[in-house]
């Protein structure tokens, strides 16, 4: 399928014609590497003569989410097209945050993904979710984020979005 062909049949469908399709953490770059040249890597990647290690594409319509996990490299997410908002939690807060066991396959593999719904969490299954303090973050066009390993996160696009995530 031609980026051309996702777009309109996932991301840019009105009236409620798209089908949900998320391009997500996808080395985009490495695919296309010319699309490279229509970007800086932020400074801060790069501080202390440190590398960036990947660089994925975030690419969705509204309403795609990305649940509750931790990332094990720092991580600048920065926002090209559309709004995100960003929920986090510091890695201090884990035990609150019931993460699921490593094992198996899929997300589940690494033991970094929390079995909270951070929209909805069902406090009875999850009551000491109640003591987590999350901040809230909003990104816009041109908005970087620093999130650093470990930190927690849930994602959710707001409208059409396009990101993309320097891991460092």
């Amino acid at each position: 399928m031609s980026l051309r062909d996702f777009l309109d049949a996932h991301v840019t469908a009105g009236g409620g014609e798209a089908r949900t399709g998320y391009l997500a953490q996808h080395p985009l770059f490495e695919q296309i590497p010319r699309l490279r040249r229509d970007f800086r890597v932020p400074e801060l990647c790069t501080a202390g003569g440190g590398s960036v290690r990947h660089t994925n594409a975030w690419l969705g319509p509204e309403g795609t989410v990305t649940p509750l996990h931790f990332d094990s490299y720092d991580n600048v997410l920065t926002q090209v097209v559309g709004y995100k908002r960003v929920v986090l939690f510091p890695a201090e807060q884990t035990k609150w945050l019931y993460p699921k066991e490593a094992g198996g396959g899929g997300v589940d593999a690494q033991g970094n993904v929390s079995a909270v719904d951070v929209e909805a969490p069902d406090l009875e299954r999850f009551p000491d979710y109640a003591r987590a303090a999350g901040l809230e973050a909003v990104l816009g066009p041109g908005d970087g984020l620093y999130i650093p390993a470990g930190c927690w996160h849930h994602v959710r696009s707001l409208t059409a979005a396009f990101s993309v995530s320097f891991w460092f």
